[in-house]
């Protein structure tokens, strides 16, 4: 190769975008799990995008508390939403990946493929499950769905 085409490839490369990744959590083991897998599978740099989905009855009272409180259930969903995410963040960050959160509410699995569909990230990352009851099952609503309706590549960590 000449070295024309060595500095051609090495400006390509670093001309390069970093892959976009989703990365589905709520704050699980599994989770975790899948966060740990990501730090290292990718390289530093990586965008990541942290999704948390919080799911919120439509009534007057859920467990936000009353309508008139709007104040403190916006706290209430800043600390789920950062207990969600917190540690995720902190090994993500310190592998040198750039991370944001995005929240969403209402059904897991129709908020993620919704994010999927329109953030357009190049790869999904679940967890085999999540806080979900169910768990004698092999895989949790969110993945198992995931996998039947991405329109992007989803990698599920065990």
């Amino acid at each position: 190769m000449s070295q024309a085409e060595l500095d051609s490839a090495a400006q390509g490369t670093a001309l390069a975008p970093a892959m976009s990744t989703l990365l589905a959590t709520d704050g699980s083991d599994h989770a975790l799990k899948a966060a740990r897998f990501v730090a290292r599978l990718l390289p530093a740099g990586a965008q990541i995008r942290l999704l948390v989905v919080l799911s919120m009855e439509l009534q007057p009272r859920t467990y936000l508390g009353e309508l008139s409180d709007a104040e403190a259930r916006r706290a209430r969903i800043e600390d789920a939403t950062e207990e969600a995410v917190a540690e995720t963040r902190r090994i993500l960050e310190a592998a040198g990946h750039a991370v944001s959160v995005r929240r969403r509410f209402g059904n897991p699995p129709d908020e993620t493929l919704a994010e999927v569909e329109e953030w357009q990230p190049d790869l999904v990352v679940v967890g085999r499950r999540g806080l979900g009851r169910a768990s004698s099952f092999l895989l949790g609503s969110v993945s198992s769905y995931l996998l039947r309706h991405s329109p992007a590549p989803v990698l599920v960590v065990p």
